[in-house]
Parts: structure tokens; sequence; C-alpha cells
């Protein structure tokens, strides 16, 4: 696992150096989130590291990822608070790194597009999000991602969005992870994602 962290970083390091050749601002964006995909990757396999088995605790994984997202907010003063509750125990790392990615995609698009500058801050925070995680991986899981901003487009459809990070989530929970996905708004504002997983069966 140290090696694919290792590799994975060389990556990221060269993705940067290309990144800082662009003079397109849209591709210097689409290098920085491809950045951000890799670094959730890397955190499991630094996790698994230094567990003495094969799997490892979501829970631990979802709460680095947020601590990341958070810490990555430069305006002090509209913050974004993510919340992590529940627990589903450990699970391998081929459920574990497509939901790492998953959950790093949902609560990044949330912080991007959920608190558009006109809403003010209360306390320095500008806006909440809440990770839930049920199940186990024996049993399935079942994650919801909601927040209290400004909620999904009204024409907005999962199934004929064209943008990257919702083709990247649809196709690990429902390709990889077999999975189901659904993303509408909340009767009292904001957007909910639920994600399930069935059950996982060690080959």
């Amino acid at each position: 696992h140290h090696r694919v962290k290792n590799n994975l970083q060389t990556i990221s390091s060269l993705l940067r150096i290309q990144g800082r050749r662009l003079e397109s601002a849209e591709a210097k964006v689409a290098i920085e989130e491809s950045v951000r995909r890799i670094a959730a990757i890397s955190l499991v396999h630094e996790t698994l590291a230094q567990e003495t088995g094969e799997d490892i605790s979501l829970l631990e994984i979802v709460r680095q990822i947020a601590r990341t997202i958070e810490s990555s907010l430069t305006d002090i003063h509209r913050r974004v608070a993510i919340t992590v509750v529940g627990d589903v125990g450990v699970a391998p790392a081929e459920v574990v790194t497509p939901l790492a990615v998953v959950i790093n995609e949902l609560l990044q698009n949330v912080v991007d597009h959920a608190f558009p500058p006109s809403r003010e801050a209360v306390d320095g925070v500008v806006g909440t999000v809440v990770v839930e995680l049920h199940g186990s991986v024996r049993a399935g899981l079942s994650i919801r991602v909601h927040d209290d901003g400004v909620g999904l487009p009204a024409d907005f459809d999962p199934d004929r969005s064209s943008g990257l990070g919702t083709s990247i989530v649809k196709t690990l929970v429902t390709s990889e992870l077999g999975g189901d996905l659904t993303m509408t708004n909340k009767p009292d504002g904001g957007a909910l994602v639920v994600l399930t997983v069935p059950p996982y069966r060690r080959e």
C-alpha cells in the first residue's frame, strides 16, 4: 500500500507540473479536480498501510475527507461545517476506495455550488452538510449526504447531466459497486443524495 500511495503521489506531482504550464483556466480546474480525486484514493492506501489487515474504517476515511475539504476553504469567514454521523464498521479497499472518491466528489460539489456568495454567513459558517452512514458491508450500506444550500436546479436529471463529477459518482456507485443513486431536493430546502450499496461478499 505504501508503494501504491507513492505512485499516486507521483502521478499527482506530474499533473500539478502539467497544470502550471497550462494557460486555459478550464484546463487548470480539470487538473486540480483530478489531483483531488487521486488524493481521496491515496488516503485509503495511506490508511491501509497503517492497518494490520485488508479492511479499513469507512467512518475514519469519510472524516478525513471532510476535514480536508473544510480546511481547503480559504475564506475563514465563510466556512462550511461538515458533520459525519453513524458508523458502518470496516470494509475492504475495493469498497472503500470508490466510496471515498464518491463522497469526496459529493462534498466538493456542495462546497462549490450549494452556497452562493449572496448567502450570508452566521458566526462564520455559510452552510452545513451532513454525511450519514447506515448499515454494514455484510448487510448493505446506505449513505445519505444532505445540505442546507440552494438545492439542485429544477430541471436537474442525474441521468442526463453532462457534468464530469456526476458522471463519476454515478459510474462508481452503479457500475463499480452495483448500487443505486438518487439525487433530489429536500422539502425544507437543500439537496439530498442517497446511495445504497448491496451486501459485499468476498470472493
